[in-house]
């Protein structure tokens, strides 16, 4: 599904208007309608209603709203900052509610209209929607603190929590958590990306009846959100009249004395991943132990990366330009050797390079050296950090990453010419130009050697070619998450382990193929 930010909706609200012919009164009206439906399955009737209303659209709607309660509710309508409304359709919905009888007072954070909002039975926060970037203005700030305060009411709210920025997902210290947010026209990736998407409660899309397919065509969208309905539009169909070469080669380098772990699951993950061949350099000892394993897939003897000989750097790399990607990096270990084997195949050309786990904090080593060796590098270059992993390659925090993960990843993708997939909760895949974020998986991933699997999953699909990289990268996230999530439904969230992750995405795999 296409995600829209807020700069992109007031485009569509514009187009709307001028091209389609629909009045913004009607996009108002329809959005009164969508709300008062969540209200009515949510809002007990034998409490007061609240409706916190700003002066912009995101207000105009909540004024539609209660419209369209008043009936049925004990409603109060509060005019968080005293202006009404700054539309002229907004003012018409305001007017109407007025003329109706309906009850709207100035907020004030008098102790008196906090304790009536505190005690309703159902708050609807319509003071900002996509319009809140930044800090709190102090007006709201004790408006927010009573809101979250208020631990019986119901609360919603529309297209955007109070402190939430709808386009990155940052949260503001007065942001408040909500049991459901209803979309409108557009799901705004904000919503669906961490750390917001831990306020936004039930997510409940409705498109307004706006023509999508039209706006397909009029805009282009940068943000998609990875879903069922993603997958099905974009998973390549394997063409019967096919043979191995038909599906691409993987290199892989992966596993090592201290991990050898990581090993298995990478060479399992990608043997379930549709490649065509699959080739596993690694020492004599693993792969003595992978080849009796799998025999599926063909071995190279090398010695230990850690030693760092030159003439077998040389010869890995000049053998990963004979490959449709090469992957490096998971459970290597993080040492000299390995920094340089990576080094080495930066500089060189070839088929894309999925970097994972160890090889990203050796060339976090380097500092902004190890950057530009990405930023260089005349193949494609795909990085798969955890969070961790990824402050320590841009020179930042867990934290800083964690509040911005949308603008850190985009900018570090679009700077140095690669694709990042943030890994943890609500994925991030980005080429710096388009940005998917996944909606699927659970803390049953949250496991050593979850990374392993995805990271040789990955490598494998993008090897096949049938699709762009970043296609390619979101299909694998999505897969592995899913994966998490139904495996989850079998043994709980703490009873999955990262080796029940290959043949349960050979299963997703196989529902969706089904489909097309």
């Amino acid at each position: 599904m296409k995600l829209a930010t807020s700069a992109m909706i007031a485009r569509i609200d514009e187009y709307s208007q001028n091209v389609l012919g629909i009045p913004i009164s009607t996009l108002i009206d329809r959005s009164g309608a969508a709300v008062a439906r969540v209200v009515r399955e949510r809002a007990p009737k034998n409490r007061h209603l609240v409706v916190l209303a700003g002066k912009g659209n995101n207000g105009a709607d909540g004024y539609a709203a209660a419209i369209k309660l008043m009936d049925e509710y004990d409603i109060t309508v509060y005019d968080v900052f005293g202006e009404g409304q700054k539309t002229p359709a907004g003012r018409e919905f305001l007017e109407e509610f007025k003329c109706r009888g309906g009850v709207l007072l100035n907020f004030e954070p008098t102790p008196e209209i906090l304790k009536h909002i505190k005690d309703a039975g159902c708050i609807v926060d319509a003071v900002f929607g996509t319009g809140f970037h930044g800090e709190m203005p102090e007006k709201v700030r004790p408006l927010a603190i009573t809101v979250r305060e208020s631990v019986e009411a119901q609360k919603i709210a529309i297209d955007v929590p109070l402190g939430i920025n709808a386009d990155n997902g940052s949260v503001n210290d007065f942001a408040i958590m909500v049991g459901a947010t209803v979309e409108l026209s557009y799901i705004k990736p904000g919503i669906v990306s961490y750390p917001a998407r831990a306020f936004v409660g039930d997510i409940i899309y409705d498109d307004l009846d706006l023509p999508s397919s039209v706006f397909a065509k009029a805009f282009e969208f940068r943000y998609n959100m990875i879903d069922a309905h993603y997958v099905q539009r974009v998973l390549p169909k394997r063409e019967e009249n096919s043979n191995k070469g038909s599906f691409g080669k993987l290199l892989m380098i992966t596993g090592s004395k201290k991990y050898r772990g990581a090993a298995h699951l990478t060479l399992e993950a990608a043997l379930r991943g549709g490649v065509g061949l699959v080739s596993f350099a690694g020492t004599e000892e693993l792969v003595s132990e992978l080849s009796q394993k799998f025999p599926e897939a063909v071995y190279k003897t090398i010695g230990d990366i850690s030693a760092g000989d030159e003439k077998q750097i040389k010869e890995l790399t000049e053998l990963s330009s004979k490959f449709s990607t090469t992957l490096v990096g998971s459970g290597s270990d993080n040492t000299d050797g390995l920094l340089r084997l990576t080094l080495s195949l930066l500089s060189a050309d070839g088929g894309p390079l999925v970097l994972d786990a160890d090889a990203i904090n050796a060339l976090s080593s380097l500092g902004e050296e190890g950057v530009l060796a990405i930023r260089n590098s005349p193949r494609e270059v795909v990085i798969t950090p955890h969070p961790l992993e990824f402050a320590r390659l841009i020179g930042s925090d867990v934290a800083t990453v964690q509040l911005h993960r949308i603008e850190c990843a985009e900018k570090f993708a679009k700077e140095n010419s690669c694709i990042v997939v943030l890994k943890g909760a609500g994925t991030v895949i980005t080429d710096g130009e388009k940005i998917h974020i996944n909606t699927a998986g659970s803390s049953a991933l949250a496991k050593a050697g979850s990374g392993d699997v995805l990271a040789g999953f990955m490598a494998a699909f993008i090897a096949q070619g049938k699709v762009s990289t970043i296609r390619s990268a979101s299909l694998s996230v999505f897969f592995h998450a899913v994966a998490g999530d139904t495996l989850a439904e079998e043994f709980s969230s703490y009873g999955v382990t990262p080796s029940d992750l290959p043949v349960e995405i050979a299963r997703q795999l196989a529902k969706f193929e089904n489909m097309n």
